[in-house]
């Protein structure tokens, strides 16, 4: 892959690299540990970020530069798509390519970022939102490939009343016809059902999953986002089926359910809970 690589301080590094599996040009973030050093090897947590955004939202939003500051993992945060939803499309986007965004993340970058950054095999992927959803996605596509997998606010039930009409809202705000990721729900609903976390659930046995959610509740000092209160209810309800689906196939489960809505305020909440998983998922014993 062709690469340009802006050091923007000691730790953080924006990329730019042309990925034959997009047939275009993409952005990835990466923020290396204190000392990083090339040959030496690190654990990694793959981030992914939500529909309407792109991977700078992490160092935007959270304080994960900060958060990382007295550890040895490595951060990678990847462009996904304003609504690429993590899969291998099709049909053309409304950057006019096929995008085969799982191809990209898992084919061309997990191997690319093992060879310049020094990644080791102690994985785990944690999103918010969409982004939750395409890191369970890829843990059951891909079983084994990840320690663990976080999901934050994340769809976890794709076939799930109302969920189709919630894409079509978000495509439409994107350009993108409804349809476009999956086709259309009712003719293809096989497909949806292929790629719906809630009926794979059994393939996450042996890799720890930790969900949280809001209530749609906004908290003292949070923000106002018109919206944001009833997807998080929708998602809170689904993430409480989803969460009692996977015991009941002897998956290893932690929750997080708490008050607030689908935005930062809540999120940056729910990965201060998530960060001792994070943590203990990556820490050199369990190597």
């Amino acid at each position: 892959m062709k690469l340009i690589d802006e050091q923007v301080t000691d730790r953080l590094h924006e990329l730019r690299l042309f990925s034959p599996a997009l047939a275009r040009e993409v952005s990835v973030t990466v923020l290396t540990p204190p000392g990083w050093q090339p040959g030496r090897r690190y654990p990694v947590l793959y981030l992914l970020h939500g529909s309407s955004d792109d991977n700078h939202c992490w160092t935007a939003h959270t304080e994960i530069v900060e958060r990382t500051a007295d550890s040895d993992v490595l951060v990678v945060m990847p462009d996904g798509g304003r609504i690429g939803f993590y899969h291998d499309w099709q049909v053309p986007d409304r950057k006019r390519t096929v995008p085969h965004w799982e191809t990209f993340h898992l084919d061309e970058l997990l191997p690319w970022v093992e060879e310049r950054y020094g990644a080791t095999n102690m994985r785990m992927a944690a999103g918010i939102s969409m982004g939750g959803f395409g890191a369970l996605r890829y843990a059951i596509r891909r079983p084994g490939l990840f320690r663990a997998v976080a999901s934050l606010s994340g769809l976890v039930h794709l076939t799930r009343p109302g969920i189709g009409g919630l894409l079509a809202l978000l495509s439409i705000r994107e350009g993108v016809l409804p349809g476009r990721v999956w086709g259309s729900r009712r003719r293809n609903f096989a497909n949806w059902a292929e790629n719906d976390p809630y009926l794979h659930a059994a393939a996450l046995r042996g890799t720890p999953v930790f969900l949280s959610a809001g209530d749609g509740n906004r908290q003292p000092g949070e923000e106002t986002v018109p919206g944001m209160g009833r997807i998080e209810r929708n998602s809170r309800a689904a993430n409480e089926e989803f969460a009692e689906r996977l015991r009941a196939e002897g998956v290893e489960v932690t929750t997080n359910f708490t008050g607030g809505t689908h935005f930062w305020d809540t999120w940056r909440g729910h990965l201060d809970a998530l960060w001792p998983n994070v943590l203990a998922t990556l820490s050199a014993r369990n190597g």
